[in-house]
């Protein structure tokens, strides 16, 4: 399993979040187990998106395929997303 770190930037809130939300079925046909949304405080156009899929492989074809880059354009984003690939270092119970 890999974890996928993206901040996003949109023009508004409920078009990004419905854009989002119908691109469910393209996240899950590239291996994703669930996403993680939170809003910036400061800025209420922001959201960075916590999201684990199967394999970091296909997670990549997906950030790269044309579907991806329709389905951001949809949700009106200001700036291509910024991802980056996360491996878990280690955790502490607090």
């Amino acid at each position: 399993m890999t974890h996928v770190l993206v901040r996003v930037n949109f023009e508004e809130f409920e078009k990004w979040k419905a854009g989002f939300t119908a691109a469910s079925s393209l996240r899950q046909q590239y291996g994703s187990q669930g996403v993680t949304v939170y809003r910036s405080s400061d800025n209420p156009n922001q959201v960075v998106i916590v999201g684990a899929y199967e394999d970091k492989q296909r997670a990549q074809q997906m950030f790269q395929s044309q579907e991806f880059r329709a389905a951001t354009k949809r949700a009106g984003l200001t700036a291509p997303p910024e991802v980056t690939f996360l491996d878990e270092a280690f955790k502490l119970p607090a």
